[in-house]
């Protein structure tokens, strides 16, 4: 008898979801939806992919995103695009193409939908995962940085999602966060035989990752680092005093982390992160910041 053809097997880090599975799917979205209903938020939906540059000048040349782990090709009439390794990128390209700054001086918008990185798959990473996401556009006020926090933690309470620990930073905007990338990569430069080759490669072109790095002995180099928060300038400085003290009022609670830097490079001032600490290594369930300059 012939043999039958192999099974095509699904791609590793993309997993099926399942119809038994699917239900707790649709909770996680109808509970999303109410939610941002009740701030204010209204849902917008992009397409999948882009054209390749805009993740390059949001996201940062020197960036692991853009240099490993983006799916890109070229379609048929030669242009390269890019399958969206993140969701705020797409939603600025949509909110500045459609003029949605006519509607008022504050866009509230969330998304949900799956990103795509060509990661190593593992516990925690995927080459396909689903996002939710919640953007607003518009206002630079401590205020609203509060509000996300506020929206984000009301979220994993109706989810039910325990042993959350907020950390939060401030990373200084276009005047102060040079100041402590120059001194940061000054300091990296002398401990350069002490860091990993990739390390080497991220001190030439974008310092700051060496923050991102998991490598023990790269870690421990930049655990003695200078820190943001000692090169504030006086309005960063008021800034994340303010949403601190909103976060108090909230009675959100939360950790200072100096070295919470993020992966993309359009962040400013106030960044956050949603761990929890029995994930291990790949413990961020959420996480986002300020993007004044990315608009």
């Amino acid at each position: 008898m012939p043999r039958g053809k192999p099974v095509i097997r699904g791609i590793r880090g993309a997993p099926d979801i399942l119809p038994e599975r699917v239900a707790a799917w649709h909770r996680v979205e109808a509970v999303t939806h109410r939610l941002m209903a009740a701030y204010g938020y209204q849902e917008i939906r992009t397409p999948v992919f882009e054209k390749t540059d805009l993740f390059v000048r949001s996201i940062g040349a020197g960036t692991d995103i853009v240099e490993k782990e983006m799916y890109t090709f070229e379609d048929r009439g030669g242009e390269s695009l890019t399958l969206r390794p993140e969701g705020t990128a797409p939603v600025i390209r949509a909110y500045l193409e459609h003029r949605l700054t006519t509607r008022g001086p504050l866009c509230k918008v969330y998304y949900l939908g799956p990103m795509f990185r060509h990661e190593r798959p593992q516990a925690g990473r995927f080459r396909q995962f689903h996002q939710i996401g919640a953007e607003a556009i518009g206002l630079g006020t401590p205020a609203v940085d509060a509000e996300v926090l506020a929206l984000l933690t009301h979220l994993f309470e109706a989810l039910e999602v325990r042993g959350l620990l907020l950390e939060l930073n401030s990373i200084g905007d276009a005047v102060c966060r040079p100041v402590f990338r120059d001194r940061f990569a000054a300091y990296m430069r002398r401990r350069r035989a002490d860091l990993c080759p990739d390390c080497h490669a991220r001190l030439e072109r974008n310092p700051l990752r060496i923050l991102d790095c998991k490598v023990e002995r790269c870690r421990a180099v930049a655990a003695e680092a200078p820190k943001p928060s000692a090169m504030l300038c006086a309005a960063c400085e008021e800034h994340f005093h303010e949403v601190q003290s909103l976060l108090a009022l909230l009675k959100i609670d939360f950790t200072l982390n100096d070295r919470l830097v993020r992966g993309l490079d359009y962040y400013t001032r106030t960044t956050f992160e949603f761990v929890n600490p029995a994930l291990g290594a790949q413990n961020a369930v959420a996480g986002g910041g300020r993007y004044d300059g990315l608009v």
